[in-house]
């Protein structure tokens, strides 16, 4: 209990005197004696009614320090008022510095800077153009090249005038089936009648523009200045692929009005075209027109219109 007591109590002593306010109010046997008990109690070796005596009389003594003791701090006196801070005058921008002679002008390339103005002096001159290289300005559109019909490869069914009646006999078989040999006379009406709007149809559908080779027949000369050429379309080797009509008109005509033409080869341009004729009495195909039969009722043969001969 007294060691307790004694020991903030010794602390508390030894706070107080080691102010300097009351270390000149105390002797240096006050001092000593602190210093003394405090190395004893540092030790254990005192004591305790000694310890407890020593306490007492450090009371005694703390409280006769106290009474006279320095008078109590006076408050501190209120802060004297300050003047209000000047206002600081805003920063004068840096004025422009004249650019660099040594430095490259901006360019107008970039596109973080400013396009140049004209008469600016850091705006690049343009470099003399090279006669070399090609003009800057944009090339003249060429018109668009005549068709030539020798140029592109024509349809399997153009390629020759039988070509093109073989395809015309497929189709019919491929749209009348067996009603155009049909014994069955309802069957047979009904294929008279849906066969002449097909032959329409074909005739419009099936035409092309044909370059062919040709071997001249005979001519004959029809109304309106036409002229009317009996040919056979050959192959590189003379082969025959199938006769035709050439109709020439106007300049065409006159140029070959009058000439030889029998036995002669030719080049043909022109469109090809079908002429289809019903007879309905025609079941088979007649002696020497073999090549014009398509089917019962119906001959077709190829006609080349618009047409150009040239030797």
């Amino acid at each position: 209990m007294i060691m307790t007591r004694a020991i903030p109590m010794l602390f508390a002593a030894i706070a107080v005197l080691g102010a300097p306010s009351v270390l000149a109010q105390v002797d240096n046997d006050l001092q000593r004696q602190v210093d003394a008990l405090k190395e004893q109690v540092r030790r254990k070796d005192i004591d305790l009614q000694v310890l407890a005596a020593k306490v007492t009389e450090l009371e005694a003594k703390l409280a006769d320090c106290e009474r006279r003791g320095d008078p109590a701090p006076a408050p501190d006196p209120a802060p004297a008022p300050t003047d209000p801070p000047e206002s600081t005058p805003p920063t004068p921008a840096p004025e422009p510095t004249p650019d660099d002679p040594h430095l490259p002008a901006p360019t107008p390339d970039d596109p973080h800077m400013p396009a140049p103005t004209p008469g600016d002096p850091h705006m690049p001159e343009p470099a003399p153009r090279d006669p070399r290289l090609p003009s800057d300005a944009p090339a003249p559109i060429a018109p668009p090249a005549p068709h030539d019909p020798s140029t592109e490869q024509p349809a399997p069914e153009f390629v020759s005038p039988e070509a093109l009646l073989n395809a015309v006999r497929i189709r019919l078989r491929e749209d009348f089936g067996a009603r155009a040999n049909s014994s069955d006379a309802k069957e047979r009406a009904t294929y008279h009648r849906e066969l002449k709007p097909w032959t329409v149809d074909r005739a419009r559908t099936m035409r092309h523009e044909v370059v062919w080779s040709v071997q001249l027949i005979e001519a004959m000369s029809v109304r309106g200045g036409r002229i009317l050429i009996q040919a056979q379309v050959i192959d590189a080797t003379g082969r025959e692929l199938g006769p035709c009509t050439i109709e020439l008109a106007g300049a065409a005509a006159k140029a070959w009005r009058g000439t030889s033409i029998a036995g002669r080869r030719a080049t043909v341009r022109g469109l090809a075209t079908l002429e289809l004729t019903i007879d309905p009495e025609l079941h088979e195909a007649r002696p020497f027109r073999n090549d014009r039969f398509i089917g019962p009722c119906l001959e077709a043969r190829v006609i080349v219109t618009q047409a150009v001969l040239s030797t």
